[in-house]
Order: C-alpha cells, then sequence, then structure tokens
C-alpha cells in the first residue's frame, strides 16, 4: 500500500511504496503531499503534545 505513513515511536513521515511497518498509520495515499498538508491531517488525531514533537523536518522515503 502506498501514501505517507507515521511512525509514532519516532515521531516521523515515511513515504512508502510497498507495504509499511506494523504500527505505523496511514496518513495520506498522496505520496507527493506536502508536510503542510501531512501536519494538517495529523492535527486532527494526534495529542497537541505528540503533534508538537513530531519531526516535520523531513519525510523518510522507504521501499
Amino acid at each position: 500500500m502506498a501514501g505517507i505513513f507515521y511512525d509514532p515511536s519516532h515521531r516521523k513521515l515515511h513515504i512508502v511504496s510497498g507495504a509499511p511497518q506494523p504500527g505505523w498509520t496511514l496518513v495520506t495515499h498522496n505520496c507527493s503531499a506536502g508536510l503542510h498538508h501531512c501536519r494538517r491531517i495529523l492535527r486532527e488525531w494526534l495529542p497537541p503534545e505528540e503533534a508538537f514533537a513530531a519531526d516535520w523536518g523531513r519525510t523518510d522515503r522507504d521501499r
């Protein structure tokens, strides 16, 4: 399943083109979505302290 996933253990986003790691949460199927879009989606369901602690400076690409 391709998309951008949130890794709560490392508090960062991953662009995945295959299977995500267990425990990762789908943020969007749009692999080219910007960080602003992902941040807006995540703020809808993450507690404020976790959204604040997330690493928004990079998105890792997993293949």
